[in-house]
């Protein structure tokens, strides 16, 4: 049924807008596109019982990923139980076959992936959405291998926005990546070829917060892993939210792709139309027990992966930590120097995010700021979390810093002088800072 999908004149992938990385909160430059008939074989999906709910991306009738409410219905703003799906393996080979070719091309430009990804974007329903260019983690959102993902349904702290207390919540980006194949197809000798070919971009789709379903690239992911960076990827965005024109309020109707404000005179179908069109997502009850069924016990095997792969684990920011770096906010050298001068009131939170977004962003300002907080009593709550992040670089500047910190004899923070033994002991601290 699907020999000709990709001749058939009547899908279409029409280019919005261009979007740069420092305009939206995505992680790299976009571009957002309008798929014009789509097909809707791969969708994401709602579904609700009277104890469970249930989120799910499909491919056909193949569930990718599964999200569970913890309830009859879903909180935006709540931890999301994940699970494995059953597998894209386990669904229509036809069309990926077709596909293989234009997943495992070279990049070249953005334009030019949006141009050869035609054939999977035409596969999505019809609607609003960007492709990205940014790196995800190999790991899965809750410090693990992202190819751990097994059948029993886990919280996962990345499927939800932060709260950073006082109002203030994190913006959900892609950033982590779950599994639509099992480790079952798992193959070393493709993932090393990919170690000394990264001129490839893996492709996924986002889901809610900062997951994202890999649906292609299992194997760069791995091949990132080894080498302990993010792999280079390609995201589709879908839109997150859509509201109608109020004319009381002087509100213009628009859709959002995650922070990306579209009004109804940048959009080619009505906002009425974009409505009726996201009801379609929408599982019955029998479609919805029927998805929550399929297991694919592949996922459950142990997989004996090297411990040279899960050291990636110890590697990457967990989601809080991602939070934090997000509500730092400016870095400029300019900002810096004002708040060493003492120019900008901060609480003891600020300095954490500040500190905490210098050091994974590997800046060279990040001793000289955490030594200023550290030696700041308007910092003291947060003093630990600093010192967890300094003990983790090996150099002369810090040892001193630490020396001298001992010398004080100070009493009253023992968690302090034990991660300072720590460091002198050699062992490395754990970087995720909570």
């Amino acid at each position: 049924m699907f020999r000709n999908l990709f001749n058939k004149s009547d899908t279409d992938i029409i280019t919005i807008k261009t979007i740069s990385g420092h305009q939206a909160d995505w992680g790299g430059d976009g571009i957002v596109f309008y798929v014009k008939n789509g097909k809707g074989l791969l969708s994401a999906k709602y579904g609700y019982l009277e104890n469970d709910a249930l989120a799910t991306l499909v491919y056909g009738n193949t569930p990718l990923i599964k999200f569970h409410g913890d309830g009859p219905y879903f909180c935006p703003t709540c931890e999301k139980l994940v699970a494995a799906g059953y597998g894209l393996n386990m669904g229509d080979q036809q069309v990926i076959a077709e596909l293989r070719d234009v997943l495992n091309r070279k990049f070249v430009s953005l334009g030019e992936s949006l141009e050869s990804l035609k054939p999977l974007l035409g596969l999505l329903p019809t609607g609003y959405y960007a492709l990205v260019d940014t790196e995800l983690c190999p790991t899965n959102g809750n410090g693990e291998f992202f190819w751990k993902l097994n059948n029993k349904p886990t919280y996962n702290k990345a499927s939800f926005p932060i709260y950073g207390g006082d109002g203030l919540w994190s913006a959900g980006i892609p950033y982590y990546i779950l599994p639509t194949q099992p480790p079952s197809l798992y193959n070393p000798q493709q993932a090393e070829f990919y170690r000394k070919n990264d001129d490839y971009r893996a492709v996924a789709y986002h889901l809610e917060g900062y997951l994202c379903a890999l649906l292609d690239g299992h194997h760069k992911a791995v091949a990132a892993a080894l080498d302990k960076k993010k792999i280079k990827s390609l995201v589709i965005i879908p839109a997150s939210s859509v509201w109608e024109t109020n004319k009381k309020q002087n509100i213009k109707g628009g859709i959002s792709i995650n922070g990306i404000i579209l009004n109804e005179d940048e959009l080619i179908t009505s906002v009425t139309d974009i409505m009726k069109l996201w009801k379609l997502n929408q599982l019955n009850k029998v479609e919805t027990e029927t998805y929550l069924s399929l297991i694919n016990d592949d996922f459950d095997k142990n997989y004996e992966w090297s411990q040279e792969i899960l050291e990636a684990e110890t590697i990457f920011p967990d989601a809080l930590t991602v939070a934090r770096i997000q509500w730092a906010g400016d870095l400029s050298d300019k900002r810096l120097n004002g708040i060493l001068r003492n120019e900008e009131p901060l609480s003891d939170k600020d300095g954490l995010n500040i500190a905490t977004a210098l050091y994974y962003s590997k800046s060279l300002r990040f001793k000289e700021m955490a030594f200023y907080f550290c030696r700041n009593y308007s910092f003291v709550l947060v003093w630990h979390k600093i010192y967890e992040l300094l003990a983790n670089i090996k150099d002369e500047e810090i040892e001193d810093f630490f020396v001298d910190y001992l010398i004080q004899g100070d009493k009253d923070h023992p968690e302090v002088k034990k991660i300072i033994d720590h460091y002198f002991s050699n062992e490395r601290y754990d970087t995720k800072v909570n």
